[in-house]
């Protein structure tokens, strides 16, 4: 698979097998994020793998919204995730070498991004994640105060099926009545411009 098959089939799941993730294939998926561009090459990034079963249990309620869906959204019991990678931003760090808000939250885009498609390589679904309660998360997982929460990236293996269609009236995905999962895009020709408007 190329790098345009990859982001051309790759979505976002929202439902995955209860079978657990190779700690290797999480290891894997971190590599390719901190080899991500990083502003000014500071990479103030770091990446917490979260695969313990009762961590799983723990981290799964923090997650205020699935699908801008508020809790208690999201997948039910036994098609949660098996996996989280979450983005770090050592805000002490960034205060220290100068760097900028803006510079480090694209360096966790461009990060988070090198993980999803690293994961999608080797049969894995995710779900990039923004909404989880910081204090709830935090406390969990034991996180420094010195670091903010950048992306929860959820990862197992997927129980869904999703398609691409043109977008009409919403943007919203929807599930049809044999569970698969419709993903409005605007057409390429509706966003492309060239030289000026």
């Amino acid at each position: 698979m190329n790098v345009q098959e990859a982001v051309t089939k790759r979505r976002t799941v929202r439902r995955f097998k209860d079978v657990p993730v190779p700690y290797e294939m999480l290891v894997k998926c971190v590599d390719a994020g901190r080899l991500a561009p990083a502003g000014r090459n500071f990479q103030l990034l770091d990446f917490l793998i979260v695969d313990d079963k009762k961590l799983l249990d723990e981290v799964f309620p923090t997650i205020a919204s699935w699908a801008q869906v508020p809790r208690p959204s999201g997948p039910p019991p036994g098609h949660r995730p098996c996996a989280y990678i979450i983005v770090l931003i050592d805000a002490a760090r960034e205060k220290e070498v100068g760097g900028t808000r803006r510079a480090t939250q694209v360096d966790a885009g461009m990060a988070s991004q090198n993980i999803i498609l690293t994961a999608f390589e080797q049969g894995l679904g995710s779900c990039a994640i923004l909404s989880a309660v910081d204090k709830e998360l935090r406390q969990a997982l034991n996180i420094p105060e010195k670091y903010e929460i950048g992306v929860l990236i959820a990862l197992g293996y997927p129980d869904e099926t999703q398609v691409v269609e043109p977008l009409t009236t919403t943007t919203k995905p929807y599930l049809d009545d044999r569970g698969v999962r419709h993903v409005p895009k605007r057409k390429l020709e509706d966003v492309l411009k060239r030289n000026k408007f």
